[in-house]
């Protein structure tokens, strides 16, 4: 169940890299898009900053290396307790 968890982590932290890297990198067509769609519906659009996609994406890719070595390292735990058994 731990491992499952883990696995589930891992993913939706690499998800979250690729979307803030993809917006970090493709920042001035996402949002003049979004805005020239959206802003007759809405008004003030407040959107993230380029350097808040940069930030977002290098904090999920550490989530993303932590979670692919505790998996990892729980991987080698069972299979040398497996092996004692």
């Amino acid at each position: 169940m731990i491992e499952l968890l883990g696995w589930i982590g891992l993913v939706i932290s690499f998800v979250l890299m690729i979307y803030h890297q993809y917006m970090h990198s493709n920042y001035e067509k996402t949002y003049e898009y979004i805005s020239k769609r959206y802003a007759s519906k809405v008004d003030n659009i407040k959107f993230p900053s380029k350097d808040d996609h940069l930030r977002d994406a290098k904090k999920f890719s550490y989530y993303t290396v932590f979670l692919a070595c505790i998996l990892i390292i729980m991987n080698f735990l069972s299979q040398q307790y497996a092996a004692d058994y």
